[in-house]
């Protein structure tokens, strides 16, 4: 189940968002356990939020949008 979270606010760190992609893409080692940040707030790689109506998951410390 997603987390509910607020906006991101630009005053904060936050992990870089990338849309859904259906390429297979290489990740080095070192990313593996990556942490993603919204809004100075640390989640664990696999973790879901969403805010605004948007899904997004952490994936090797950047945050995916889940949405099509």
């Amino acid at each position: 189940m997603a987390t509910p979270v607020e906006p991101i606010d630009p005053t904060k760190k936050s992990s870089d968002i990338t849309g859904p992609t259906s390429d297979e893409a290489t990740v080095s080692m070192d990313l593996l356990d990556a942490k993603c940040l919204w809004n100075d707030v640390e989640y664990s790689q696999g973790a879901e939020i969403n805010t605004d109506g948007k899904s997004y998951v952490c994936s090797f410390g950047r945050w995916i949008n889940t949405e099509d």
